[in-house]
């Protein structure tokens, strides 16, 4: 039953959620009113040490720092009526740590985006086939996330693989910290690889290569259920009082797409971040794991599963290239928006792969107008060449909505809509991840009975993008040329 429909409902009138995206980049939350309106949001910036060798760490402790000012920054903005009935997490996830005896951390947090694994996973594990790991984990075998970590750890540092008590993720460190609970929900146990994705349970046989014991990893238990409550020590940290239920999440683009409403087979949703992803649910999981696409559980096991494919880290190649031609300035994303919106579509001609040609200085002398435009075009391009291979499977969409930073940019959105030749809507925009993760706190605290219904009584708004005839038509002739050049098959 809703709130809205309930005779009592007065007794929901002020209670609030928070919801927390863990990205690469930040951490984001809101403050959600169980009537569905964003009413605080909090941000913090995360650090990650690369490395030339290909290393890419970050310091776990210094992660909950954020994670526990970003919480007290929303109870600090709780009304002076309200409560908060319910805390959750979504997150990026797929970042390694190993906790000893007490708790702490032993080593620096491995992050997704490290690439150190060599030939490691082939010692430990043998010669996996890929798709025999992507039907069991729901992913593709890549030399990335825990189960490579965890190989390079069992190789290069085993005594320290051996003498830890716990092995997880970072999410969980965050999660450990806040209730004293070792637990992770099936979806960011996706990325852990560790689990069959359809039973739910950890796969054994990785786990005795890798001489790891169950009972170092977490218990997994249901997305949107009660994990454990803040614990007297997390709410001096957090303000937030001892007891509040704390729930389990999901990773960060499923979130989104609970936070934008994207629920049902033909809703596409762009959720731009570090890495931009494709997200869509479909009813069958063959359909997903056969078309090559990260798998989710998503609604399951009475709705649909998520399926996504992937730009990975392109917000780093595109980086690169702003800081090079445009400004190295901590405002260069509002000279290069500034700059592309006063180009014209198609930016004379002017082609750019972001994922394969960060810099090197060949665009000097090209104007800063047209390669911004270029940028955000050859983003949408890449976009625009998945959507394709998906339709060419029988995979459709009839509706596109767009979360993350640049969603809440101009031009971009609209870039995407004229290369795509369809409205796009943008929901939540940059907080679409922590808003799905409050709607799930929503669901856990009782005020509502599934996320379907927390969104409809939600009151986001939603602004749409049309696109404009003339540009979409210079677009389509500029596709055609890009997909020559920057074959994708």
């Amino acid at each position: 039953m809703s709130i809205r429909s309930d005779a009592d409902r007065s007794e929901y009138r002020h209670r609030y959620t928070i919801g927390l995206d863990l990205g690469t980049s930040a951490v984001k939350g809101v403050l959600l009113s169980a009537a569905g309106e964003v009413v605080a949001r909090a941000r913090t910036e995360t650090r990650l040490d690369a490395y030339p060798d290909g290393r890419v760490e970050f310091d776990a402790e210094a992660l909950f720092g954020l994670t526990a000012d970003a919480i007290r920054q929303l109870s600090a903005a709780l009304p002076a009526d309200g409560r908060v009935a319910g805390l959750c997490m979504a997150s990026a996830s797929g970042n390694t740590v190993l906790l000893n005896e007490r708790g702490e951390p032993m080593r620096p947090a491995i992050s997704w985006m490290d690439a150190r694994v060599k030939d490691e996973m082939d010692v430990k594990l043998g010669k996996l086939t890929p798709a025999a790991v992507h039907e069991r984990t729901g992913w593709p075998l890549l030399k990335a996330f825990p189960l490579a970590h965890l190989s390079w750890l069992s190789v290069h540092e085993p005594d320290l693989l051996k003498r830890s008590a716990k092995v997880g993720m970072s999410t969980e460190y965050m999660l450990y910290r806040l209730t004293g609970e070792w637990a992770i929900d099936p979806s960011q146990a996706t990325t852990f690889y560790l689990q069959d994705q359809q039973t739910q349970v950890w796969h054994a046989p990785y786990l005795r290569a890798l001489g790891i014991p169950e009972e170092k990893l977490p218990r997994l238990v249901a997305t949107g259920s009660v994990l454990g409550r803040i614990t007297d020590a997390a709410s001096a940290l957090t303000g937030l009082p001892a007891g509040t239920p704390v729930a389990a999440g999901c990773f960060d683009h499923p979130a989104a797409a609970r936070g934008a409403g994207v629920l049902d087979e033909g809703g596409l949703l762009l959720s731009c971040g570090t890495s931009w992803v494709g997200f869509t649910p479909l009813s069958e999981r063959s359909q997903v794991v056969g078309n090559g696409m990260l798998t989710d559980p998503f609604l399951q096991p009475n709705g649909p599963w998520g399926a996504m494919f992937s730009l990975p880290a392109i917000a780093v190649s595109v980086d690169r290239i702003v800081r090079e031609y445009i400004s190295d300035a901590p405002d260069r994303y509002e000279s290069f928006s500034a700059l592309a919106a006063a180009a014209a579509p198609g930016a004379r001609g002017l082609l750019i792969n972001p994922l394969l040609e960060a810099g090197t200085g060949r665009w000097k002398g090209v104007a800063a107008s047209d390669l911004a435009s270029a940028v955000m075009a050859g983003t949408a391009y890449l976009l625009q060449s998945h959507i394709d291979r998906l339709a060419r499977a029988g995979i459709r969409f009839t509706s596109v909505t767009m979360v993350g930073g640049p969603s809440d940019t101009h031009p971009w959105p609209q870039i995407v809509a004229d290369v795509l030749g369809v409205e796009v809507h943008t929901v939540n925009g940059s907080c679409a991840g922590a808003a799905g993760a409050a709607l799930l706190a929503t669901v856990a605290a009782g005020l509502y009975p599934d996320e379907r219904e927390a969104f409809k009584q939600a009151a986001f708004p939603k602004l749409t993008r049309r696109p404009d005839r003339e540009a979409h038509e210079i677009y389509v002739r500029q596709y055609e040329a890009f997909a020559r050049r920057f074959p994708t098959e």
